[in-house]
């Protein structure tokens, strides 16, 4: 398929403007998207180690302030006096009948001026456990259940890490399970005069109580992301709706819980979500970071749209650009192509009409100056064809004429052979005069036959001359009818040119 030049100039701008648009507007999407989605990335792993290293600093702020709380309860407990067991007074606590334990006079067993005095001057949770048959039963406590009730007559876990310590007389600083709710708290053995472990009193402060929770829980992350805790029992330990809901059988929940630190790409409730998390071993906290994969990434989202909608109005402007400068060249192209069929055709005053002073302006000075010179060219060819075809005609006329007046002569010749002079015997003329004038005949007869053939070929070089100059088109140039004419004159020249038949000497 034939394109022409205009299209051809309109592909060429819109490539030359669109191509290299596309190329760096791929590339600059590629490097920001890369540049913000690294950012994200991040930006989440960051929250995450900056809430790992708030918890750490609450774990270290608790557990000093559990440390002087404990120095400080010590002091007063060794004020009172020392511990001892009373058997002679036994005292029911929950299922269990034990003997009375005492600091100075301070009863412990079932007895709560301690520990609500500690509740209430320091914000203390306080707990006395009484040893008894290896066991370490809860005996005094401020620490109170879902119901308000105090928590009394439990005991501490013998399988635990806890009671492990606190039998072999060495204090526990960590994390406890109190009915389910997870405590930071102090275990500091207790023994008599005599050295007898006869139980342990316990400082805590509750998790859920840290300013540090609600703040985790405030944060938020784009539009709909969160932070959120889990222990290692796929619990949720923070979560903004789902607190204390057991996400374990989820294979996400699963993965974070095998790995302990990483990235994690998960569906939930049909949409895509992404989350960093990072595992704080003292607490038994994942702290997981992340949100909707949309609202993360809606930066880059927005980039893209607006690259895109960038991208195709440049590529409206270039294609606008394009067809005004295609149109520009093309226009004075295709006047110029107009010009130069009808110069073909014969028209030499077809013109060129260029608005600006261009190179165009230039060239179209230049063809219309090289066609008036043709037209000039062809006014004279033509002129002087017509006086060709003039004399030709004139010419073989003349030579008709001449012809004949030949003709006469040489029946004047062929009578003279049979003349007789009167009624006498017929006089002969001289042998030698007629055979001369015979010759001159003859000769006379090859030249008229010679010019007879150079008029009929000079007739048809005029107008052959002329059937090519008659298709060009100038000012002051006969009209068609004119023409026409001219040609039946040629024509019929042409038909009297014809030698005529030679007779026979």
């Amino acid at each position: 398929m034939r394109i022409n030049i205009r299209i051809r100039l309109f592909i060429w701008f819109l490539v030359v403007s669109v191509i290299p648009l596309a190329v760096m507007g791929g590339f600059s999407y590629y490097l920001i998207f890369e540049r913000i989605s690294k950012h994200s990335e991040e930006a989440l792993t960051n929250i995450n180690n900056d809430i790992y290293n708030m918890v750490d600093i609450q774990q270290k702020t608790v557990s000093n302030w559990l440390e002087s709380s404990a120095a400080f309860v010590s002091q007063e407990l060794s004020e009172l006096g020392q511990s001892r067991i009373d058997p002679k007074q036994m005292t029911t606590v929950g299922p269990y009948e034990l003997p009375a334990w005492y600091i100075g006079n301070q009863k412990i067993t079932n007895d709560f001026t301690i520990v609500d005095k500690l509740v209430q001057d320091n914000s203390l949770g306080a707990t006395f456990f009484q040893l008894q048959d290896r066991k370490f039963i809860r005996v005094s406590t401020n620490v109170r259940n879902a119901s308000g009730a105090r928590i009394q007559g439990t005991l501490l876990d013998p399988e635990g890490p806890i009671y492990k310590k606190v039998l072999n007389g060495q204090k526990f600083l960590g994390r406890a399970n109190v009915e389910g709710v997870w405590w930071a708290t102090l275990y500091i053995p207790l023994r008599d005069a005599s050295g007898t472990m006869i139980g342990a009193f316990v400082l805590g402060r509750p998790e859920q109580g840290y300013e540090l929770m609600r703040a985790i829980k405030d944060i938020v992350i784009e539009k709909t992301g969160y932070v959120f805790v889990l222990d290692s029992f796929g619990n949720f330990v923070i979560h903004p709706t789902m607190q204390g809901k057991n996400f374990a059988s989820e294979p996400w929940v699963q993965e974070i819980i095998r790995n302990k630190k990483g990235s994690i790409a998960y569906t939930y409730e049909g949409r895509e979500k992404l989350g960093y998390y990072v595992y704080y071993e003292p607490w038994d906290w994942y702290i997981v970071t992340g949100g909707y994969v949309s609202d993360i990434y809606s930066a880059v989202t927005t980039l893209k749209l607006v690259m895109v909608i960038m991208v195709l109005f440049t590529i409206l402007l270039s294609s606008f650009i394009a067809y005004v400068l295609s149109d520009t060249f093309g226009t004075p192209i295709r006047e110029l192509m107009v010009v130069m069929r009808q110069a073909q055709s014969g028209n030499l005053v077809a013109r060129i009409s260029s608005k600006f002073r261009d190179e165009f302006f230039i060239l179209s000075n230049a063809l219309q100056a090289m066609l008036g010179n043709i037209a000039i060219m062809i006014g004279r060819i033509k002129s002087n064809s017509a006086e060709l075809k003039e004399s030709s005609k004139r010419l073989i006329v003349d030579l008709n004429d001449s012809k004949k007046s030949l003709q006469d002569i040489e029946n004047g010749v062929t009578s003279l052979q049979d003349v007789r002079g009167g009624d006498g015997p017929a006089v002969q003329p001289n042998g030698t005069e007629l055979s001369n004038l015979k010759v001159e005949v003859a000769t006379m007869k090859l030249l008229l036959k010679n010019i007879t053939a150079s008029a009929s070929s000079l007739d048809d070089i005029a107008s052959s001359l002329d059937r090519h100059v008659k298709i060009f088109h100038i000012d002051g140039e006969g009209t068609e009818k004119e023409s026409e004419t001219r040609e039946e004159e040629v024509e019929s020249a042409e038909q009297r040119a014809q030698p005529a038949q030679q007779p026979k000497e």
